[in-house]
């Protein structure tokens, strides 16, 4: 990466010329219609196999370090109490606690 800035800007215009087709293709394709073209199954097989994923995060995290696999760990034991998917928790409490106690990489 030779030029920081001019790769932001790059990044910049691709990301906003790509929203834009995306916006353009939904406004003219499904327009006033409520069918979602199959977006609602995608979201419901994301969901369904994000559950899984949660046990997966966690052994991940203890790999890391010990500080953010109880983070991990307790982030998804909060998020169960609180009956929402414990993966947003492993990650979450991953990340606080990964940011506090941070790995060394040499």
């Amino acid at each position: 990466m030779a030029n920081f800035a001019a790769s932001l800007v790059t990044g910049l215009v691709l990301g906003l010329a790509v929203g834009y087709i995306i916006i353009l293709a939904r406004k003219f394709t499904i327009n006033q219609s409520d069918s979602t073209y199959g977006a609602d199954v995608m979201m419901g097989a994301g969901n369904a196999s994000g559950r899984f994923l949660g046990p997966l995060i966690i052994l991940s995290a203890m790999t890391a370090s010990i500080p953010i696999g109880i983070g991990s760990l307790v982030g998804a034991l909060l998020f169960y109490i609180w009956q929402k998917p414990i993966t947003g928790g492993a990650i979450l409490g991953a990340m606080i606690l990964g940011s506090i106690f941070p790995v060394a990489i040499s």
